[in-house]
């Protein structure tokens, strides 16, 4: 039952990466500096959601390998320890987790963006209108992808204990009077 608590998180982590990829593509803001330089001159955000996106991405596939090799019995995975996979899944989990407090955190760089108070870059990015005067973009995105890697991290934290419950405990040795 772990593996595919691992596996659903893994998965987790790929819809993570396929909103980042949305809003790489579509938002036009961090595509062009808000507009300072004509697109596509990739503003540093952006390479930040790149950054995301990639670790979404390779942690995603890697998590739903070891489930699946997992759930197979396949001999590869007896190679890799129970503590190995245990690893990984602290590793998704800790990578959600500053995701959500980069996300959050992010609104301290509004002048970095040309805003000039932090509740105009908090409306921007959490506002589900439009921001006034901005390029194009989808306005729920970023809650969106916020809201996922919340979901994301929860489900992160029940395959953490789901592996740590699952964990084989010694048999008792009938043997010895």
């Amino acid at each position: 039952m772990s593996d595919k608590r691992v596996a659903v998180f893994g998965g987790l982590l790929l819809v993570d990466f396929l909103i980042s990829l949305v809003m790489l593509f579509t938002d036009k803001n961090l595509q062009s500096d808000f507009g300072v330089h004509p697109a596509p001159q990739y503003y540093i955000h952006w390479y930040g959601v790149l950054a995301m996106g990639a670790l979404d991405l390779i942690l995603g596939i890697a998590l739903l390998a070891i489930a699946v090799l997992s759930i197979s019995s396949q001999p590869a995975v007896s190679r890799l320890s129970a503590r190995g996979r245990k690893g990984m899944v602290v590793i998704g989990l800790a990578w959600t987790i500053v995701a959500i407090l980069a996300m959050v955190g992010i609104v301290t760089s509004y002048s970095q963006v040309g805003f000039t108070s932090m509740s105009q870059f908090e409306q921007y990015l959490f506002g589900v209108n439009a921001y006034p005067g901005a390029l194009s973009y989808i306005p729920w995105l970023y809650d969106l992808l916020l809201v996922a890697y919340i979901v994301t991290a929860l489900v992160g934290v029940v395959a953490f204990w789901g592996m740590r419950s699952a964990a084989p405990t010694p048999a008792p040795d009938v043997g010895a009077h």
